[in-house]
């Protein structure tokens, strides 16, 4: 059996370069379209903060209301794709780290997004931008780390180009949260 593969490795790549043979060069690597360009805004190195507004977690004054986190945005796969990186306080001297891939969905109009989370939790989101590029609204659904599914929505406010302030809702199994934060770029 162990045989055969190689065999029909070498009868594909055959049929491959016999389909290719009027060809020149071979099909055109797609470059990222000028919907990319709008996310150039959030490249770089960001550290903030953030507090739960609504409602008051549990454990009454000692409750952890405010968090930081950093994240560090790139191009990834050729700029198809913006990739984020970070972690955030989670209470209890906890951090979770996560990685988030987005681009833009011709076909929706909008940018669309994955989170993954060091704590199990996954995500998809979807993004969509003002005519002057300072306020983006998403919203998204998601699975905790605990496997319910939780859903929300927010916006991010650029009030110049280091310094964004963001709010965030979410629903799921304990209820609904409300957050607010501001993250400066640091590189």
């Amino acid at each position: 059996m162990l045989r055969s593969i190689p065999g029909v490795v070498c009868v594909l790549a055959l049929a491959v370069s016999q389909s290719r043979a009027g060809e020149e060069h071979g099909p055109k690597k797609p470059q990222p379209g000028p919907e990319m360009a709008r996310l150039k805004c959030m490249l770089g190195t960001w550290t903030g903060t953030a507090e739960i507004i609504s409602p008051a977690p549990e454990g009454g004054d000692e409750a952890q209301t405010a968090f930081k986190g950093q994240s560090t945005s790139e191009w990834a796969l050729g700029g198809m794709y913006l990739k984020s990186e970070g972690w955030h306080e989670m209470g209890g001297g906890q951090k979770m780290h996560y990685v988030e891939y987005v681009t833009w969905d011709a076909e929706a109009g909008k940018y669309h997004g994955w989170y993954f989370s060091n704590w199990g939790e996954a995500g998809e989101s979807w993004m969509t931008v003002s005519d002057d590029g300072k306020t983006w609204s998403y919203y998204g659904k998601s699975k905790d780390a605990e496997g319910n599914p939780t859903k929300g929505k927010g916006t991010v406010t650029f009030i110049d180009e280091d310094t964004m302030e963001w709010t965030w809702t979410e629903k799921g199994s304990e209820g609904e949260m409300h957050l607010k934060g501001t993250s400066k770029r640091t590189s």
